[in-house]
């Protein structure tokens, strides 16, 4: 079972600690129910599998770079054995490896944060597809009400028709309402269907009937936009881990082909003399000192510089603009309950009674009667995309994992 927390302004905290621990694969603490049905998707696996990948390549990154080489020889000469036994080590002059380390634990908090970003956009999928569903049904529902409301109708009618009160054509305009009805059946349940599968590819052992013993709202009082949540997304943070990762790489490049000495030492028997050597070797780059090589990482270091910069404004327009289409909806939202309030609930007995009464004709009854449906489908539709640009702007701030839904 999953739940709902209702939260007052919009959100106590939005801080990401940074962190190189595997934080995004471990056990974690209060699970909802939608978490656990996204963590079956194959894509989701994957994406904790490669994290897990990195993790390992992170810790293989703070071993020494250099292993020392172990050298061995015997010959013969005349009656006499020679042999020599020698190890030598390469020297991490540069200190290669500090900068290995940094590069494993940056490459793995980038990919902490591409699965965070992946659970987010699942996560919100998955709730834009139950809001999806909800409005479907209820349309559907409105829909087939209508149908019964009109087969009622052409039932007294055909009543009135026998009896001379009503003419032949106020029974075949209600056959042309019903008719058009039957189209709007079709396509509210196809709508509905296409929903529930949707629903179902998200979240494996969602049925109708579960999501009828649990409540669903995300319940916000104010909505307000910060700039400096944009730094905190989990798409904007990969792209700034990723940046600082090739810097890290172009000074690596710099002191890559830089020459590293090597030292060794041997000892063996040559004839009846006992030896020991000393050996010292450095490359020289002379035919080649890989400034290319090094330019091509320097802008490589600056191209990701700018990637992050896109990343960081192109999330900072879209939460705005989303954060605008959030204002706008609830606006209107909440304008049609505020004017049909307490009317709808009457309009249909009023509008009943007067027919009865023949106050007003068959026609006239037959148009208002549409429209009345027509508002509460509206209703419905304003709902609807009220719901989904609450959940889009929250996503588009990085903060749908702070919701217990």
């Amino acid at each position: 079972m999953y739940k709902y927390v209702k939260h007052s302004g919009v959100f106590l905290t939005l801080a990401v600690a940074v962190s190189f621990t595997s934080i995004a694969y471990s056990k974690q603490e209060n699970v909802t129910w939608i978490d656990t049905q996204i963590n079956k998707d194959p894509e989701v696996i994957e994406a904790r599998e490669l994290l897990k990948a990195s993790d390992y390549r992170a810790k293989s990154l703070t071993q020494a770079v250099y292993n020392p080489d172990f050298e061995a020889s015997f010959d013969k000469e005349g009656d006499f054995n020679n042999y020599s036994i020698g190890i030598s080590q390469t020297i991490d002059l540069w200190d290669k490896r500090a900068i290995n380390d940094s590069i494993g634990k940056i490459a793995f908090y980038a990919s902490q944060q591409q699965l965070l970003d992946l659970l987010e956009s699942k996560k919100a999928n998955a709730i834009q597809a139950i809001v999806t569903w909800q409005a479907a049904k209820e349309a559907s529902l409105l829909v087939i009400e209508r149908e019964k409301q009109l087969k009622t109708l052409l039932n007294i009618v055909e009543e009135k028709l026998d009896a001379g009160i009503l003419e032949p054509l106020d029974a075949e305009l209600v056959y042309l309402n019903l008719s058009q009805v039957f189209i709007q059946i079709a396509e509210y349940q196809t709508a509905l269907k296409t929903a529930e599968v949707k629903v179902r590819e998200l979240l494996p052992d969602w049925t109708p009937e579960l999501q009828n013993k649990l409540s669903f709202s995300i319940d916000i009082e104010n909505y307000t936009f910060k700039k400096e949540w944009i730094e905190e997304h989990p798409t904007v943070l990969q792209a700034k881990a990723l940046w600082h990762e090739q810097k890290l790489k172009a000074q690596l490049t710099s002191i890559e082909y830089k020459a590293n000495p090597t030292i060794g030492i041997s000892a063996g028997k040559n004839n009846d003399d006992n030896i020991v050597g000393l050996t010292f070797s450095m490359p020289m780059n002379i035919r080649n000192d890989y400034s290319d090589v090094m330019k091509a990482a320097n802008l490589e270091a600056i191209a990701a510089e700018a990637n992050f910069q896109s990343k960081y404004r192109r999330q900072s327009f879209e939460a705005q603009a989303k954060f605008e289409s959030l204002i706008t909806n609830k606006k209107y939202f909440e304008k049609w309950k505020n004017l049909m309030q307490n009317r709808l609930g009457n309009s249909l007995s009023l509008l009943n009674a007067r027919w009865e009464a023949g106050d007003i004709n068959t026609s006239d009854y037959l148009f208002t009667f549409s429209q009345r449906t027509e508002g509460l489908l509206s209703g419905i539709q304003l709902k609807k995309q009220f719901k989904l640009s609450e959940v889009s702007f929250i996503q588009s701030i990085g903060q749908i994992s702070k919701f217990e839904i």
